[in-house]
């Protein structure tokens, strides 16, 4: 069984009003692996959906998506290892989010491969899929 730590844009790739094929096809063809979503995660997404007044596709996220997946706390060492993260980062001139640093962080602590769209993953030493583009 695979692990797997779920980033903000694949939330989205879901809950769009023409979700993404690709992705809905991963998600179904990995419902005997961990499929996990943290904190970082759902500030994110809360304040995407916020910002943009879209209270329907929060009300979806909350109560038909979040629901499905595992929910992994950040705890301190998270915090500890994204610093790490991030002082890494700056040395090499690469400048990176707050909350993929602390989701990479989480992805590493329980050994996950991160699913995301966004490249700036690649810049850290954690495993990441594309599912908009990765075929079943």
């Amino acid at each position: 069984m695979t692990v797997f730590v779920l980033d903000t844009n694949v939330i989205s790739d879901i809950v769009a009003p023409a979700p993404n094929p690709n992705v809905l096809a991963q998600l179904a063809s990995h419902q005997l692996d961990t499929l996990c979503l943290c904190e970082a995660v759902d500030y994110e997404v809360r304040l995407g959906y916020l910002k943009t007044r879209a209270m329907t596709r929060l009300s979806a996220y909350q109560q038909l998506i979040k629901p499905q997946f595992q929910w992994v706390r950040i705890i301190e060492i998270d915090w500890q290892q994204a610093a790490q993260f991030w002082a890494d980062a700056a040395n090499q001139g690469k400048a990176l989010s707050d909350v993929d640093l602390i989701v990479a962080a989480v992805a590493q602590r329980i050994g996950g491969i991160m699913v995301s769209a966004d490249v700036d993953f690649d810049h850290l030493p954690v495993k990441r899929e594309n599912w908009r583009t990765l075929k079943v």
